[in-house]
């Protein structure tokens, strides 16, 4: 006995299923931070700094906004980024960084964060830092960003291999991402990085 199929209800159903395959393959980018407000983060949340120990004035990190040419190529173009010298060269152990609040946003979605950076070829700068994410329940988790030069590079950070080292069980209302500096993992203990238009993407989802 063959199967009678109504067309229009199985077009109908196709559809729909393909555009929710669409929108979980490509959703849209959410930018976090691209540094051209010097107040907030692009959705409107506090970025500064942090230390373990503010107490310890031999070390620390600052942090300020600024006009720079030549942005992964963009020669002729002017762009605001975030430059960001840090200290951890003290005796004791040092610990630093830079947050940017989240507001408990939903990162489900996606499946990578990138950023664009640089070191500082005149006053040094580390490889490698780590970038930690946290969420509403006080859970977190964090991915060391390796192979900066002294060149923009956009470097991407999968979600999937973090949440696989982490302990963050939900991504729906993550409160933070923090970029850190410490005295154990840097391989140079005080230096100034170049950071522009940190944003997540859903782009492994299409592999």
């Amino acid at each position: 006995m063959k199967m009678k199929i109504n067309l229009p209800a199985f077009v109908v159903l196709c559809s729909a299923a393909t555009v929710l395959l669409s929108s979980q393959v490509f959703a849209e980018d959410l930018i976090i931070a691209s540094f051209e407000n010097v107040e907030t983060s692009d959705i409107g949340t506090p970025i500064g700094t942090w230390s373990s120990n503010p107490l310890d004035t031999s070390q620390g990190c600052r942090m300020e906004i600024i006009p720079l040419y030549g942005v992964m190529g963009k020669e002729s173009e002017e762009s605001h980024v975030l430059k960001l010298s840090y200290d951890v060269a003290t005796n004791g152990p040092a610990l630093n960084g830079i947050y940017i609040k989240l507001n408990n946003t939903n990162l489900d979605p996606y499946d990578e964060m990138s950023v664009l950076v640089k070191g500082d070829d005149v006053k040094s700068f580390t490889t490698k830092f780590k970038v930690e994410f946290r969420n509403i329940r006080g859970e977190r988790a964090a991915y060391v960003l390796k192979g900066i030069t002294s060149d923009w590079r956009e470097l991407r950070i999968p979600l999937k291999r973090v949440n696989s080292s982490g302990s963050i069980t939900d991504w729906t209302k993550m409160t933070e991402v923090l970029f850190s500096f410490d005295d154990m993992s840097v391989d140079s203990k005080e230096g100034v990085l170049y950071i522009d238009e940190v944003k997540f993407g859903s782009r492994d989802r299409s592999e």
